[in-house]
């Protein structure tokens, strides 16, 4: 069970560095002149759907690193660990949908995005039996 515990910290960290990374798209991506061209609806629902998905990622974060045991022993842990994993794999299915894959990002966000997926699952795949509740 050591060994699971720390598979999901460490995709908790991953995820910790998105929600990090998503706070700062306004500055990052320039945001205040790059979506100056969306009508006011567009533009709220562009923030607010960042705004929720970084809700998401801290969500994720605090329950990898607080109440990892739970994730291991409890059915809608192992709910919770699937539909962690599935947000990343959705990224990595919109970077070849929305934005085509390009040899300079593509990899990157395949990368950042598949090691977090992995790790989430990974646990599930070992024997329930030796968690002790």
């Amino acid at each position: 069970m050591k060994n699971q515990i720390i598979v999901i910290k460490v995709a908790g960290f991953v995820t910790c560095f998105f929600s990090v990374f998503h706070l700062l798209f306004y500055w990052l991506l320039h945001w205040k002149v790059a979506l100056h061209c969306l009508d006011a609806d567009n533009w709220a629902i562009f923030h607010a759907f960042n705004f929720g998905m970084n809700m998401m990622f801290i969500l994720f974060t605090i329950i990898s690193l607080f109440m990892t045991k739970k994730l291991l022993t409890e059915t809608i842990g192992k709910v919770m660990l699937v539909f962690m994993s599935s947000i990343f794999v959705m990224r990595i299915v919109s970077e070849f949908l929305l934005w085509g894959f390009t040899l300079e990002q593509s990899p990157i966000i395949i990368i950042l995005c598949l090691i977090p997926a992995v790790l989430f699952v990974l646990p599930l795949f070992h024997n329930s039996k030796n968690i002790a509740k």
